[in-house]
């Protein structure tokens, strides 16, 4: 290509017509065939001027791309697995992201840019978008702790020894925290029976110590469980709201032996001297005063 001829056609080519032009470098002394040869040069669309008719489609497919990434990267790596909620909130942060990203793209008109700069735009602002949801989402979830898997079905079946003399199995829960926290098995409300019309309740809670919970009742460190920290409860729930309340905790003087599996989905625990809670009032220990004593198993599948 000529740059002579280029520059002439660049110059005129908006004043004149294109047969005027060819004719006066014809008569200039070119040859016509090179004239028309730089001119199909021109006229070509360069690769690098626009970004394109197929921009559109490879910006979808990026940006759809890059957040079903994101979201898969945040929700097998938080254990977001375990909350449908969670998993549709990020989800929805993401359309939204998403959306976004492509109204500023649309804004700016990126197919009358350089391929270059649409590229940018068209890459960038959605990726941005996308790490910023997905970092916020895998930071707050780092946070608060994965949410903890649904929790198990199972049975339960507890024996209290004479005087009380109670015997009663039914359905249970079993809810195992990730490591250390332990776990937490509780009957279902009423599945162990009554007594005296009083539904019976009991669980087994089994905690690392180093993250016990703080308040409630003071639980026992278990000879054979180092590290670990065991709670056991049983109650009668009222009939009506003048019942006095019938709970049993474990105290300092309770004796407890726990054979429980390494998930806690299957265990014994036996306990002597489970204390039952004191009260202001005429009835200073609820449940005749008595402790009581006997064993609690369950399996969750």
């Amino acid at each position: 290509m000529d740059p002579r001829i280029a520059d002439f056609i660049r110059d005129n080519r908006r004043r004149y017509t294109r047969e005027a032009i060819r004719q006066q470098l014809i008569d200039a002394g070119h040859e016509p065939a090179e004239i028309d040869a730089t001119w199909a040069a021109l006229d070509a669309p360069d690769p690098d001027a626009t970004a394109g008719e197929g921009f559109w489609g490879r910006f979808w497919l990026f940006l759809v791309g890059v957040n079903v990434a994101v979201f898969l990267l945040v929700f097998l790596t938080t254990g977001m697995v375990n909350s449908s909620v969670l998993a549709v909130v990020l989800a929805v942060a993401l359309a939204i992201g998403a959306l976004i990203a492509w109204g500023i793209v649309a804004a700016t008109g990126p197919t009358h840019m350089g391929r270059t700069t649409a590229m940018v735009i068209g890459g960038v602002i959605p990726l941005v978008f996308a790490l910023l949801i997905g970092g916020s989402c895998y930071a707050m979830v780092g946070a608060i702790g994965p949410p903890p898997p649904p929790p198990r079905e199972g049975v339960m079946e507890i024996e209290i020894e004479p005087p009380m003399d109670v015997s009663g199995s039914g359905a249970a829960f079993c809810q195992v925290q990730a490591d250390p926290l332990g776990f937490s098995i509780y009957a279902q409300q009423g599945s162990l029976g009554t007594i005296e019309g009083r539904p019976l309740h009991a669980s087994v809670d089994s905690f690392a110590t180093e993250v016990l919970p703080e308040g409630g009742p003071t639980p026992a460190q278990v000879p054979g469980a180092e590290g670990q920290i065991v709670n056991l409860y049983v109650s009668l729930f009222p009939r009506a709201e003048s019942d006095p309340p019938r709970e049993w905790f474990v105290s300092p003087d309770t004796e407890l032996e726990i054979d429980a599996a390494p998930d806690g989905l299957s265990g014994t625990i036996t306990f002597e001297g489970l204390e039952a809670m004191t009260v202001d009032g005429p009835d200073t220990a609820i449940g005749e005063g008595d402790a009581i004593s006997g064993t609690i198993t369950w399996t969750c599948e």
